[in-house]
């Protein structure tokens, strides 16, 4: 399969759709430098078949991102170690949320590529479950900031922190608060900030050498660096600061600095977080006077702009109008900055997630509420107490399949071990626009044809494997709501079943899995199911998409898996054996796949002897899934669910809410969780942290609020 380090779009001539094309890897910088967006498009956030391929291979991303600080051994410690130096009793606090693992960033990471680096706080719930920074409510205010400069491409994404915090960047102690809090409070803040800004902090390091990469690909581009929130206002100074520049946060929040220390011609401004618009952070008038400050932001930058066209041109295709005052409000992200089969929700308008515990997200849809609140004459209930729908799950059971992670690697990260850092999925190439119903035929509307989940959750999750190399090629019906998160097909408990099958069958990494629907239709009765999947519309996709990896020539063995994928493999004719084998989730199953194991063992059809099959899980291979997949998810069985609601006595299922949980493991492995685990340079930055007058700052917390 192509590598591509990005996808390009393609036009097709029809009503300004594009599509995407692999582009073929030939060295680090013979990439196009650009993207070719058209200059109106009917949906802005481009082609469903837009994706994110991952940072390049041979690029140093792969390496920096798995060189990640153990944010959860060194969060720990420089709390204990606050607590020492100001006399307090150690609580144990952690600061970072890790049990959902980092976010990196969003956009572009190959050379000459960025105009506008972005620098914010960090992520939280949606940016953890797009695994990508800025996706949520102030993803989108920022994607319209910069939208309006003409910017809609050549654009980077990233934060202070990769991991998300809880509470805030400052804690400011409350009036009602005891002296000892509001003590404990001050020693916290200050800690938090030493780790933040500190030039002796492995965080800040860490920041620096992914910025400075960053850097090194975009000197002849990069033109304004903008940081968000009190967090990116101080991280974008600091930066600047080690390349020998001049810059204060109050400079960038009131003027502007010169950037030229980093890149010649740059200039670095400061805007609010978009979560001071809320009345909570910043009083009653908090909303108004953000938007005033935005707007004086957007001025200041739209002024340079006519005052030298040169200085940041508009990206092919967009265009600006200045003669428009800029307007505060949400654009939606477009489908190129997320993994291939990402939730269409994601990035549409704000926030639409939300945390279920500490080891959970949830995610609802357009008909859905922020934690389940009511829609109350079609608007969700905002009041401090809002009336909720009584929404339930039927919680994951943690499972054990066999897999093994390397010493170095974290089960909430991506691999982080030299070997496994590059074993990742860079999407489908040249088979993305027929996998969406792009080329020839379109999918249909899935849900006037009954499926359950909501429409605008979209679908995409749709393949996993190696569709240029399938020696054998599956066809398989939904066994999980874990596709929705991961991006791929069967990577639950039935699809960790059947990677021990296909492990079995003796092929490496040449095979291909198509799920029957690209929709959750999970729990319909398979006459139903059979009607959506048998309908022509769907059934001309499902055949397009077979011709085009059958045409490769490389397909010895079809199977099938499940009753439904069973009856649609009869509208195609793939020219090779095919094997019917029962549902992966009914008991049934094992006799059945050993039975037909042995008959592909006597057909002697593929490369080599096949072997045998018990009934365990397999884990996804790292392969398979898209960049930053954290290690526990396709390990341990099913970790996804729909919600539902009771409806008398019985369940109701509710297509607009699901969730995926953490498996429990990753919490009981005795993985680094303390200072004496730490590094060397770890230790010697704690330590630091006990011998040096910290920094501390007035101005901390003013205009933070989680992305």
């Amino acid at each position: 399969m192509v590598n591509p380090w990005f996808v390009r779009v393609k036009s097709i001539g029809i009503g300004g759709l594009f599509i995407l094309q692999g582009c073929s890897q030939v060295g680090v910088r013979d990439y196009p430098t650009t993207y070719r967006n058209p200059a109106a498009v009917s949906d802005p956030r481009g082609s469903v078949a837009d994706y994110d391929a991952g940072p390049p291979m041979d690029s140093k991303w792969p390496d920096l991102f798995a060189e990640t600080p153990n944010y959860r051994a060194y969060g720990a410690a420089i709390y204990a170690a606050a607590m020492k130096k100001n006399g307090l009793r150690d609580d144990n606090s952690e600061k970072f949320r890790w049990k959902v693992g980092p976010m990196w960033y969003r956009g572009r990471l190959t050379p000459d590529s960025v105009k506008v680096f972005v620098i914010g706080q960090e992520g939280a719930q949606d940016e953890n479950t797009s695994n990508r920074t800025f996706t949520g409510s102030t993803g989108t205010k920022m994607q319209n900031f910069i939208n309006y400069f003409g910017i809609n491409s050549s654009y980077l994404f990233m934060n202070t922190f990769s991991y998300t915090i809880t509470g805030q960047y400052g804690e400011r102690p409350e009036a009602t608060d005891s002296d000892s809090v509001k003590k404990r409070k001050a020693a916290q803040s200050s800690a938090l900030y030493w780790l933040a800004q500190n030039p002796k902090s492995i965080v800040v390091q860490h920041r620096h050498k992914m910025f400075d990469y960053m850097l090194s690909q975009n000197k002849n581009t990069l033109a304004l660096i903008v940081g968000v929130g009190t967090a990116g206002k101080d991280s974008l100074a600091t930066w600047i600061r080690s390349h020998g520049g001049k810059c204060s946060p109050k400079q960038l929040a009131s003027s502007f600095c010169d950037a030229s220390s980093i890149a010649p011609g740059a200039r670095a401004i400061g805007v609010p977080h978009p979560g001071a618009a809320s009345a909570r952070n910043g009083g009653s008038s908090a909303a108004g006077n953000l938007k005033v400050q935005f707007a004086k932001r957007a001025e200041l930058v739209a002024d340079w702009i006519k005052k030298d066209s040169s200085w940041m041109k508009p990206d092919p295709g967009a265009k600006t109008d200045f003669s428009k005052s800029y307007y505060y409000r949400d654009a939606v992200i477009p489908h190129r900055d997320f993994a291939f089969g990402s939730i269409w929700r994601l990035g549409k308008d704000g926030t639409t997630s939300n945390r279920r515990g500490a080891d959970g997200i949830q995610v609802y849809s357009d008909a859905g509420c922020y934690n389940n609140a009511l829609r109350i004459d079609g608007k969700c209930d905002f009041a401090e107490r809002p009336k909720t729908l009584n929404v339930k799950y039927d919680e994951p059971k943690d499972l054990k399949s066999n897999f093994k992670m390397a010493p170095d690697d974290f089960p909430w990260e991506s691999p982080k071990s030299k070997e496994g850092r590059r074993q990742y999925d860079m999407g489908p190439t040249d088979f993305a626009d027929v996998l969406m119903g792009q080329k020839t035929n379109s999918w249909p509307n899935f849900t006037a044809l009954g499926a359950v989940s909501h429409s605008s959750f979209g679908f995409g999750q749709i393949y996993r494997g190696h569709l240029d190399s399938a020696t054998v090629l599956v066809l398989a019906d939904q066994e999980s709501h874990d596709d929705m998160f991961s991006t791929r097909a069967l990577t639950g408990t039935g699809g960790q079943r059947l990677q021990t099958f296909l492990d079995a069958l003796n092929v490496g990494s040449n095979y291909a899995i198509i799920r029957t629907l690209p929709v959750d239709t999970l729990n319909l009765p398979t006459k139903k199911v059979s009607e959506i999947a048998l309908q022509p519309e769907v059934a001309a996709v499902r055949k397009e998409i077979f011709d085009a990896i059958l045409k490769r020539g490389k397909t010895k063995l079809v199977l099938t898996v499940g009753p439904v994928a069973a009856e649609a493999i009869k509208g195609i004719s793939p020219g090779a054996p095919v094997i019917n084998l029962d549902f992966p989730l009914q008991d049934s199953h094992l006799a059945q796949w050993k039975k037909m194991l042995a008959e592909i063992d006597g057909m002697r059809i593929l490369p080599a002897k096949v072997g045998a099959y018990d009934g365990s899980l397999t884990a996804i291979p790292r392969t398979d899934l898209p960049a930053h997949t954290r290690w526990w998810m396709g390990t341990s069985g099913s970790r996804a669910s729909r919600a539902y609601v009771m409806n008398g006595g019985s369940k109701a299922d509710n297509g607009d809410y699901y969730k995926f949980d953490a498996p429990g493991w990753v919490n009981s492995k005795n993985y680094p969780d303390n200072a004496s685990s730490m590094n060397a340079d770890e230790k010697a930055s704690v330590q630091s942290f006990y011998q040096e007058d910290m920094d501390t700052r007035s101005d901390v917390g003013s205009d933070e609020s989680e992305q």
